[in-house]
């Protein structure tokens, strides 16, 4: 009887570690495109906790109990059901139900207006530093890898916007941000989107700069006849542009298509 126990045991064990690994690689097999990624959420709706299940179904194995007001991380969605999201390295569905996006740090929610959705690292040469407060010279939290994905993005002010990485709040300098999915920017590209363009009408060169404003502070010269992608409207002057890696701001009388 004791041999069978622990056989059964055994079993059940090997079961809930394949459902885990199904678990990931479903996330991940659609997660590549971050079209669905949310970012951080927290565990709302429930008397005292809910459950981490292995599939996005009621039926499927519960891998774990996440608590009532518990944050989850790399959260994608699934369906109008279920979202994929991570709890204290587990990976498996929640009722969307019982999710609730994070506005901001504790203490503080930005308007809804301000939500940017999820970035990517750029315009550095290895990382990025993410600080607990919104100045260069706060306490370095984490650096953040050149090309990585932060999430639950809002802007903060000119120079800084908050965001979390691997659970980690703080704040990362606006030039070191590139949008990738969600938020207010996934209507301005559906309304103002150019897409690819050229500089025209310069002398030899037209002013990437680091804000859409003639005096902010110029990132790079961009040569006459050279090409900039990701290219939309952000006023009636200016149009956010990538060059080189780079993500500013040109005049929209220097952009050609």
């Amino acid at each position: 009887m004791k041999k069978l126990r622990t056989l059964c045991c055994a079993v059940l064990a090997l079961a809930l570690l394949f459902a885990v690994g199904a678990a990931r690689a479903e996330a991940y097999s659609y997660g590549t495109s971050y079209d669905y990624l949310i970012g951080a959420m927290e565990v709302v709706n429930c008397q005292s906790w809910t459950s981490l299940r292995a599939y996005p179904d009621s039926y499927s194995t519960r891998l774990l109990k996440v608590p009532l007001g518990a944050v989850v991380t790399n959260c994608y969605y699934q369906d109008d059901k279920f979202t994929y999201c991570e709890y204290n390295g587990v990976g498996g569905y929640i009722l969307t139900n019982n999710l609730s996006f994070i506005y901001g740090p504790v203490g503080y929610e930005y308007p809804e207006q301000d939500y940017l959705g999820n970035m990517q690292i750029v315009n550095c040469q290895s990382y990025a530093s993410l600080r607990n407060y919104p100045d260069t010279s706060a306490d370095l939290l984490v650096r953040v890898p050149l090309g990585d994905i932060v999430t639950n993005v809002f802007y903060h002010d000119d120079r800084f916007s908050y965001c979390i990485y691997n659970g980690i709040e703080g704040y990362i300098l606006n030039r070191n941000l590139s949008w990738v999915s969600g938020g207010t920017n996934a209507q301005v590209y559906d309304s103002t989107w150019i897409g690819d363009a050229w500089i025209v009408n310069c002398g030899s060169w037209a002013s990437l700069r680091e804000l859409p404003d003639t005096s902010a502070y110029r990132l790079a010269k961009v040569p006459l006849g050279d090409m900039v992608t990701d290219a939309y409207y952000v006023n009636d002057r200016f149009a956010c542009v990538t060059w080189n890696g780079i993500v500013g701001y040109i005049l929209v009388d220097n952009l050609g298509w």
